[in-house]
Order: C-alpha cells, then sequence, then structure tokens
C-alpha cells in the first residue's frame, strides 16, 4: 500500500548549510560553490535516478534555460544575512505500486506545480535505496524525490538571463503574508501536501492502486501512533552499530538476523512500532466472528475478551513509555540547542572582543577557557 509523505524544510545558512552543498548531495554532481570557495563532489554517490531543473511554465516558454551550478550559486549571491534561508525542500514518497516512469511524471508534476505557483525554479532528484542502505535494514521500496526550490521569484533580465529577485510568497512570516492577504504559511504547507495527494492519487487510481491520504492518523480516526524523525546523528549510530555487529557475526560462520536499536530515537520508534501492532492485534480480535457451535463460540469470546484486555494493557504501558522518552529526547535536543548557541555566541565574543566575559556557571567559564587556549595554540 502507498505511504503519503510530503515534507518540507528550509535549507538554511543559520545551520550552516548551503543551497550548492545540497543540491550537489541531491543531485549525485561536482559543483563548484563560489561563496565559500568549495568544490561539493558527490558524483560517485549511487541511488540517484534521475535530476533536472525545472522552470516556471512562463520561463520555460520563453526558451531559457540554466544550469544546476549557476542557479545554486545566484540563489547563494542573492542572500545577504548570515542566516538566510537559501533554499525550500520538499521530501515526497513515490509509490513504489507506480512504475519508473509514472514516478518521475508525478514528482515532475508536483514540481512544476509548485514553481508555477510560487514562481520559483526547482530541481527534482529522484532516489531509490542503494544496495548498501538495503543490506543495512533499509526497504528497498524506498523510493522518494528531493524537490529544492529557490526561495525568491525567477524572472528574465537583460539578455535572457534569469534573475532570483522577490521572495516567495511561502517564504514570508505570517505577519507579512496577513498584510497581504494570505492565510498562514501552516495554512499554506497543508494545501501543498494535499496538492501532492491529489496528483499521486489520480495517478494511482489510474492503475486501481489503494489511495493515500493527506490527514493526520488522528483525523483519519485511525489509533497509529506516528514515529520521530531519526536525523542525521543517530541514524549513523544504527548504521555503524549494525555494521559492527554484522561484520562480528559473520566472521564467526554465523547467519546475521540483524539487531535492537541502539540510540534512544531508534529504541523510542521501535516501542511505537510494537504499540502500533498491538493496537492493530486489537482491532481484529473485535472484528473476528468464529463460524463454529455456540458453544465454542462462547469459550472463544471469553478467550477473545482476555487477549483483547490484555493487550490493551500492554498498549497503556507502551503508550506511557513513549510519552516519557518523547520527553526526554525534546529535553536533550533543548539542552543542545542552547550548548550549541552559546558556544556559538561566547566564540563571537572572543574573536571579536577584549571585554570580560560573564559566564553563568564555574563550568562554563573552565569549558570556554579551554576552548580560548585551543583556539590560540
Amino acid at each position: 500500500m502507498a505511504i503519503f509523505l510530503a515534507s518540507t524544510k528550509s535549507i538554511s545558512r543559520g545551520k550552516g548549510q548551503s543551497a550548492v552543498a545540497s543540491a550537489s548531495y541531491r543531485a549525485g554532481v561536482k559543483l563548484d560553490d563560489l561563496r565559500y570557495g568549495k568544490t561539493h563532489d558527490y558524483s560517485k554517490r549511487s541511488g540517484v535516478m534521475s535530476a533536472d531543473i525545472i522552470l516556471p511554465s512562463v520561463l520555460a516558454s520563453a526558451n531559457t534555460d540554466i544550469s544546476r551550478s549557476d542557479l545554486w550559486n545566484k540563489a547563494e549571491a542573492a542572500e545577504k544575512r548570515k542566516d538566510a534561508r537559501v533554499a525550500r525542500e520538499w521530501l515526497v514518497n513515490l509509490p513504489h505500486e507506480l512504475s519508473a516512469e509514472d514516478r518521475k511524471a508525478i514528482a515532475h508534476q508536483f514540481a512544476q506545480t509548485l514553481a508555477d505557483r510560487y514562481g520559483t525554479i526547482a530541481d527534482c532528484a529522484i532516489h531509490k535505496p542503494t544496495q548498501r542502505e538495503i543490506e543495512r535494514g533499509a526497504d528497498p521500496r524506498n523510493f522518494h524525490a528531493h524537490i529544492m526550490f529557490t526561495t525568491r521569484t525567477a524572472k528574465l533580465g537583460d539578455n535572457n538571463e534569469i534573475l532570483l529577485t522577490d521572495k516567495a510568497t511561502i517564504e514570508l512570516s505570517d505577519n507579512k503574508r496577513r498584510s497581504l492577504g494570505l492565510e498562514r504559511v501552516n495554512d499554506e504547507i497543508k494545501e501543498v501536501r494535499q496538492i501532492w495527494e491529489q496528483i499521486v492519487n489520480e495517478k494511482l487510481a489510474k492503475h486501481n492502486h489503494k489511495l493515500i491520504d493527506s490527514r493526520s492518523y488522528a483525523d483519519q480516526g485511525k489509533d497509529i501512533k506516528p514515529q520521530i524523525k531519526m536525523g542525521a546523528v543517530a541514524t549513523e549510530e544504527e548504521r555503524k552499530a549494525y555494521a559492527q555487529a554484522k561484520a562480528a557475526v559473520e566472521s564467526n560462520g554465523m547467519f546475521f538476523h540483524g539487531i535492537s536499536p541502539v540510540t534512544i530515537k531508534g529504541k523510542h520508534n521501535k516501542s511505537i512500532a510494537e504499540r502500533n501492532q498491538l493496537v492493530a492485534k486489537i482491532e481484529i480480535a473485535k472484528n473476528y466472528k468464529p463460524n463454529a457451535p455456540i458453544i465454542f463460540k462462547r469459550d472463544h469470546n471469553e478467550r477473545n475478551r482476555q487477549t483483547i484486555e490484555w493487550t490493551e494493557q500492554a498498549v497503556e504501558h507502551l503508550s506511557n513509555r513513549d510519552t516519557d522518552t518523547a520527553r526526554a529526547i525534546n529535553d536533550i535536543s533543548e539542552r543542545v540547542d542552547k550548548t550549541k548557541r552559546l558556544i556559538a555566541e561566547r566564540s563571537e565574543a572572543i574573536k571579536h572582543s577584549a571585554a570580560p566575559i560573564s559566564y553563568d556557571t564555574d563550568y562554563e567559564r573552565a569549558f570556554f577557557e579551554r576552548k580560548r587556549q585551543a583556539d590560540r595554540a
């Protein structure tokens, strides 16, 4: 059954990101980053099925063109703020039930729709799981598209040159959007998710496949708890642990069956998956009607009642544990973010000022004193 996934995020200098580096990685190509004086080379990366620049229809009809390198270097050059958003990315799941041609068609249709809606330029890269990822436990059906958009609208200048001008409306603050008579950004994103749902369902219906639904599980009336995002750090830790365990087992001539998650996020998602499986088991038990004599039906109903009761207790226990774990993850994330901000602020102060710096704790004083000595060395 096809899975709905259409999420968006900004690519921002404030997070240490570059539009050129991001495009190079997603497209699997080599690009020169003029702003930072670097070359990003991902030309040996596997799993990239295609990567295409998609212009707004107005520009495409003018028979103009732009290279990937020129596009994203222009996007970087157009921004002056050190924390500027330099690109917006949409990540969408491509149904494995469809052919490669159909998957590409719906990804490009979505990219074209948004390019025309906002007047921006899209860079659509379609990925498939690599063999290495599959060996690590990735789903071989996980076809998806990374679609990067410029945050500024594209227009034609002199000599038919493409220029990036004003910020697209989806990049504006809610206050600015309100002054223009537009809805909130969150409502805008919800509409875009519905656009993806419609595009995919038209193709799925054509081939008599089950449709996807952009609504949350709660709005669909389903008692399913969504898993949390693993993130790059936790994902890499899981991959390393998996590879080490596999190598150790296979070196002893045994068959490798996988390992349990090693990170708190991985364990949390496993717990959520177990909880959802138990909920599905309860629904099956409640709806099951045996075709048997009355006396056996009574025995079955009693056993079924006990099974449902025990399973519901297990679900409650897992849900409580998941809530506690989620709180712990949020607390850790907040502390990590605070530490990063402190390091950035204090490092900037040390670099540009000889004025004395106040510290919240003795621990912070010692930490930044060691960092200052290391920088001098």
